[in-house]
């Protein structure tokens, strides 16, 4: 086989300039060397990096002139990047639609960013599979190789009775191998198989950990609904107050038209209802603040407008499971995150055998099959004299290799004790994990059996209330009480219907958390069935 001349000078000609450049420059090698690279770094560091710790950058993509400055500080804004896309979901909503939990549930698992971004990693999760498999079959693989060589030598003159004068012998070679080369491994001894179960581990995980974020969407979709609708019964409560106020203050006006009241009841009576006014104030913010979350949660533009269905009629669980220990087992046995902690802690110790095949020999086939075209002239200019010898010659072989590693300076055996040591850290993560589990179903079992207690203590508290209420303002409407008993009587019933509609939202959303800890909260229809 001949080596392409084109090659062999351009090598030489770039170590000449070597050999040139380091004489020229061997009495300054050493500022030469220091110098270029620090150059180098001072202008990336000038150009690059801001100036100073208090100014802002001037360079990059998205910086605006660090000379503008604005009232005499220095402006770090950004200038728009056109290059940026805008992808915040805007699904098609019917403006006219109350749409239920289970309708936000559907629009959230269609539009929201994590359920798309866990369903391509799991998809991920899958093609690595299919490449673990890929390696079981045999490599093939097309090479050409072609080269051209020329070399010219003076040849020297012939004495005689003929003299011959000197003249130049040139040889030109050409060569053109295409070639076809086969790679089989066909045993080691279990290291594909570990890589393969391992592979199909993981990809199990994605996929469970796919199911997971579905099921985390579900739960923070229903905790933002219910949290919605506490602050919405909220605000009703709250306008309903604006209203009670509104009429003791009429009441007032009325005692003092008659003469039974004075301008201190009216004047509280008025202070009552630019409280109640206030109130109502914040209790539309939170009731805003929690729409914008449940967008959030649902995934959609926080511009969209969405009519939200009322569940303040829902009804709340009658009573908690009552076989706690049993709950926990099966909750951990059917939990996404645990479920893919588990098929984690297999892949880890598949690399374990993965990593023990590594000691063991590989047997290959490896088979080529390739032809040598070539041709070689050889021209004589003292004979004027040109010969060529062509060559197109076939060629096979098929081999079986064996590699068996004897040495290594213990790079197999620190390959083998971190994958031991990836399988122990796995095992306490996992047992940590079941732990935190079984935390979670009991603060979620213990939240949802106080919050229905909770939920039917302010329910009397309320009926109560609303009975002192109702008797303080018609006392005080026929002069037999005062403003400052219905005052009171106001700020408790107040206090008993915002205590009632927390109970509620606590319950639904403690419902929802048991159901999520123990991971039943599968599908939108599971949001009606606690």
């Amino acid at each position: 086989m001949m080596v392409s001349a084109g090659a062999r000078w351009v090598s030489v000609g770039v170590i000449a300039l070597c050999r040139s450049m380091c004489r020229a420059a061997r009495g300054c090698l050493l500022l030469g060397a220091l110098s270029i690279p620090a150059a180098c770094t001072s202008a990336a560091l000038d150009d690059l990096a801001p100036p100073s710790a208090d100014r802002p950058a001037v360079s990059g993509a998205g910086t605006r002139d660090a000379s503008k400055v604005s009232a005499g500080a220095p402006d770090f804004s950004l200038a728009p990047n056109p290059e940026i896309p805008i992808t915040i979901a805007t699904p098609s909503i019917d403006p006219k639609h109350d749409y239920s939990l289970p309708e936000l549930v559907d629009i959230a698992q269609r539009t929201n960013p994590i359920t798309r971004a866990a369903w391509q990693r799991a998809r991920q999760a899958a093609i690595a599979v299919g490449i673990t498999e890929a390696v079981y079959l045999p490599l093939l693989t097309a090479d050409v190789l072609a080269g051209l060589e020329q070399t010219s030598a003076t040849a020297p003159g012939i004495g005689g009775p003929i003299p011959i004068a000197p003249g130049t012998l040139t040889t030109t070679g050409a060569q053109f191998i295409p070639s076809l080369t086969v790679k089989w491994l066909l045993l080691d001894f279990g290291g594909r198989d570990a890589g393969r179960e391992a592979a199909t581990q993981l990809a199990f995980a994605a996929n469970v950990t796919f199911n997971g974020t579905h099921q985390k969407l579900i739960f923070d979709v229903s905790n933002a609904y219910f949290v919605l609708t506490a602050a919405r019964v909220q605000l009703k409560i709250a306008r309903q107050t604006v209203q009670n106020a509104e009429l003791v203050q009429a009441a007032a006006k009325a005692r003092m038209g008659r003469g039974i009241a004075t301008s201190i009841e009216v004047a509280q009576a008025n202070q009552q209802v630019a409280q109640a006014r206030f109130n109502l104030t914040q209790s539309q913010g939170h009731e805003r603040d929690a729409y914008m979350t449940l967008l959030e949660a649902v995934g959609v533009s926080p511009t969209l407008e969405i009519r939200i269905a009322d569940g303040s009629n829902r009804a709340l669980p009658k009573a908690v499971p009552e076989d706690l220990n049993r709950l926990i087992a099966t909750s951990l046995q059917r939990r996404p995150d645990v479920q893919a902690a588990f098929a984690r802690l297999q892949a880890d110790k598949n690399g374990i055998a993965a990593a023990r095949a590594e000691f063991m020999p590989k047997v290959a086939l490896v088979g080529n099959v390739n032809r040598n075209i070539g041709s070689l002239s050889v021209e004589d200019t003292r004979f004027d004299q040109r010969s060529t010898i062509r060559v197109n010659q076939p060629n096979a072989n098929l081999m079986i290799g064996l590699s068996f590693p004897i040495y290594d300076g213990g790079l197999r055996d620190a390959r083998l004790q971190s994958a031991m040591a990836q399988v122990g850290a796995a095992e306490q993560e996992m047992a940590q994990l079941q732990n935190t589990a079984a935390r979670e179903v009991v603060v979620a079992y213990d939240l949802l059996r106080t919050s229905l207690a909770g939920y039917a203590a302010a329910s009397e508290l309320t009926t109560a209330a609303q009975t002192t209420y109702d008797a303080a303002v018609d006392y005080y409407k026929q002069g037999l009480g005062t403003i400052t008993d219905v005052s009171i009587a106001q700020t408790a019933l107040l206090q008993a219907k915002v205590a009632k509609a927390t109970a509620y939202s606590d319950t639904l959303v403690a419902a929802a958390s048991l159901a999520f800890a123990t991971g039943t909260l599968t599908n939108r229809n599971a949001v009606n069935r606690f």
